[in-house]
């Protein structure tokens, strides 16, 4: 029976203001990507940029030069038998875990916490 699971990364960035880096990783994830919640400190700048990969499909979400606390619900293009593309999308598959990096930030505890949740099948 499938079911829905949540995993919450909190990131700690480390370096001079406006380039301060971190990173974290989510438990080994077997299902399809639902969404993401990025909750940003209050005291990170605008410039921060987040990207969230997988070790199979590459950068799954890519949020540049932001600080505002979104909902993000990443998605796959679709293709016919063919290979030509339906201009449809669909769950990312994942037999993995995450890395979330986060750069240009500030030196923050808890700089960006990331809310992940998937569906098993």
């Amino acid at each position: 029976m499938s079911e829905i699971a949540v995993s919450r990364i909190a990131i700690t960035t480390t370096g001079s203001a406006g380039s301060a880096v971190g990173s974290g990783t989510t438990i080994p994830i077997n299902g399809f990507l639902l969404d993401v919640y990025i909750d940003y400190h209050g005291s990170c700048p605008n410039t921060a940029d987040v990207t969230i990969s997988d070790a199979v499909f590459g950068n799954v979400l890519v949020v540049s030069n932001s600080n505002t606390d979104a909902w993000q619900a990443p998605r796959k293009a679709t293709c016919d038998p063919a290979g030509a593309a339906t201009g449809l999308y669909d769950l990312i598959p994942l037999n993995g875990a995450l890395t979330i990096n986060i750069a240009q930030a500030d030196a923050l505890t808890n700089c960006v916490v990331v809310h992940v949740r998937w569906m098993t099948p």
